[in-house]
């Protein structure tokens, strides 16, 4: 479904701005997808610096459909189909984020957070729209949420588990772990 074609339930998307409604809340930032998929960022409050966290919540196309908090098995599962077909580029876009995530500094303003731009989505949608499969989520979903979850965890020092399921993928990719270890390292509440 193209971007222009598609619908959304009215009461959380109004064309612009993503919203949640318990407690009431407007995004402050929305990313179309190419696929229609949204992903917006709104006010969190966990972490070492909960006035600077964000949540994700993604919403796709329509009209009885509610935005979620995007879990890591959407993404972690959209790499692994690909795999079979593409393994030598998935380790490639694993190893970015692995390399994207070492380098990058937490956000430490509000404002900073919110004028920030994606920074990782373009490069990895051009280098790689050879593996866009059907069926399957949309390269630039992936790659804006994962440099978001990059950005995340970041915020909170000593937070590991973001990065630990990216060595984990890594792993696997290389044959140094099972494909059920990947699958538990994506599930909340996962400890190394």
């Amino acid at each position: 479904m193209s971007q222009s074609t598609a619908i959304y339930n009215a009461k959380y998307y109004d064309g612009t701005h993503l919203w949640q409604l318990s407690p009431k809340q407007c995004a402050f930032k929305t990313y179309r997808m190419k696929d229609g998929t949204i992903v917006a960022l709104f006010q969190g409050k966990r972490g070492a610096n909960p006035e600077i966290d964000f949540k994700l919540r993604m919403l796709v196309p329509g009209l009885d459909k509610t935005p979620i908090l995007p879990p890591h098995t959407y993404w972690v599962v959209d790499l692994l189909l690909k795999i079979p077909q593409y393994k030598k580029e998935v380790r490639e876009i694993v190893q970015y984020y692995i390399d994207y995530y070492d380098r990058i500094k937490p956000f430490s303003t509000v404002k900073e957070r919110n004028e920030s731009t994606l920074e990782t989505v373009e490069e990895i949608t051009k280098r790689f729209s050879h593996i866009e499969q059907d069926y399957t989520l949309s390269l630039d979903f992936v790659a804006t949420v994962v440099e978001l979850f990059c950005k995340n965890e970041k915020l909170t020092p000593g937070a590991y588990w973001f990065r630990t399921l990216l060595f984990t993928l890594r792993d696997y990719i290389d044959s140094k772990k099972h494909y059920v270890e990947v699958l538990g390292a994506a599930l909340p509440g996962f400890k190394r």
